[in-house]
């Protein structure tokens, strides 16, 4: 097998060798390979059989792509699925880009003496207790917190606290958060928790929203983007919207950049995209969380509406110590343009129509729309975005027609529901 290093210094001579290891593809995969396919590279594909079954999978792999069957979406299992790649060819990168993924991930590229953001980053990314921990040593702005191991403990926290943030350790993004207002709503939680699970209990920090979307290359900040949320009121805060550029003045923006150069520093996070998200109040930014991976929700799409930077692109490109195609002053320059990510929000029942979805694909404005429901399908009470039924990308050149434009499309498209 090639080294690392042989394959890095082949590829300074531009001649490629080796293949991009992708932990995961799946639905939301796709772009990844995609931007890999046009930077040269063939991708070895570590997934379930179902999953590389898919016909989009399928439609997407390249010729000189390999699948990778995991028995397990764990850990072990993605390990395991690597030790047979690796066996088959060098490895110039390996991109880990959702939840399940990261940790392995990163510990195969530190194995192999290859650009990612560290086993420690991802591990304690991976743990909201860790982030409270790590980031209160460091003296960082966050919520009091306290981790529970039964509602008893977690109602003598809550006492004179209330409404207070509900959050199991390791879930992925917002699953299973809630907001509770009493200790009614506090017990009526705990006690759907798996037996003996502990939790974390947080203080409620009232405030907007917001996102950084940021490349890390070797520690530091290379491209950062801050995105404004639109969400539900309690008790799941689930977002409606996205919009980037946030509209921030000067001293807010530079205090959240701060913030995040301190959490970077404070997990030791070396390379690759990182999602922090916070909570903006009078005495300035507080964490709410961060993941060493991109994020979802289609952020990606609308960051690259807004400003011409392919997150996807770099993301790839970091992963393998390629060059970057960012523009000069990317971070820290005004986008040229405004963009946004809409979800649609049907009351709960059985769809019995879906309308206009061509037709918002046509508007100008629209980068994308994708509608994931049809007529029969069950539409849930949204309490995270696992309840959500399809988006709506579009970008305008300012607010006002970026408002122009959702209006048109609310319009057109009509997903009818009846209880």
């Amino acid at each position: 097998m090639i080294g690392p290093a042989v394959v890095r210094k082949t590829q300074q001579l531009g001649e490629f060798m080796g293949e991009l290891l992708m932990v995961g593809c799946g639905w939301m995969g796709r772009p990844y390979l995609g931007r890999a396919h046009a930077r040269g590279l063939d991708v070895s594909v570590l997934d379930t059989s179902a999953a590389l079954g898919w016909e989009e999978t399928k439609a997407a792999l390249g010729p000189g792509d390999r699948g990778y069957p995991v028995t397990a979406t764990d850990d072990e299992g993605w390990l395991a699925a690597a030790t047979t790649a690796l066996a088959d060819g060098p490895v110039a990168g390996v991109l880990g880009f959702s939840e399940p993924h990261i940790v392995a991930a990163a510990m195969l590229a530190e194995e192999l003496g290859l650009p990612g953001p560290g086993v420690r980053a991802a591990a304690i990314s991976r743990n909201k207790l860790m982030q409270r921990e790590v980031f209160g040593r460091a003296g960082l702005n966050q919520p009091e917190y306290l981790h529970a191991r039964d509602a008893a403990a977690a109602e003598s926290f809550a006492a004179g606290r209330y409404p207070v943030v509900l959050k199991p350790l390791s879930s992925m993004g917002s699953l299973g958060v809630r907001i509770a207002a009493d200790h009614h709503e506090l017990h009526a939680w705990a006690n759907k928790q798996p037996a003996n699970a502990s939790f974390l209990i947080e203080e409620y920090l009232d405030g907007p929203e917001f996102s950084v979307e940021a490349l890390i290359v070797d520690g530091a900040p290379v491209f950062e983007s801050v995105t404004a949320k639109t969400t539900t009121v309690a008790p799941y805060r689930v977002e409606l919207a996205h919009h980037v550029p946030a509209g921030l003045d000067a001293a807010d923006r530079q205090a959240i950049s701060t913030l995040l150069r301190q959490v970077i520093g404070a997990l030791g996070m070396r390379t690759g995209v990182v999602h922090f998200e916070l909570i903006l109040r009078s005495d300035g930014p507080h964490i709410v969380e961060i993941a060493t991976r991109t994020p979802g929700d289609y952020l990606m799409d609308v960051i690259q509406a807004a400003t011409d930077v392919d997150l996807y692109d770099a993301a790839v490109a970091a992963a393998c110590g390629l060059p970057l195609n960012l523009p000069s002053g990317a971070t820290g320059t005004p986008p040229p343009r405004m963009a946004s990510v809409w979800f649609p929000t049907p009351p709960a029942g059985t769809v019995s129509a879906v309308e206009g979805v061509e037709r918002v694909a046509k508007l100008p404005g629209v980068v994308k729309i994708e509608i994931d429901v049809a007529p029969g399908d069950e539409v849930h009470e949204l309490r995270s975005s696992m309840d959500r039924v399809g988006m709506v990308v579009y970008q305008a050149p300012d607010r006002r027609e970026l408002d122009a434009v959702l209006a048109r499309v609310r319009d057109e498209l009509r997903i009818a529901v009846t209880a």
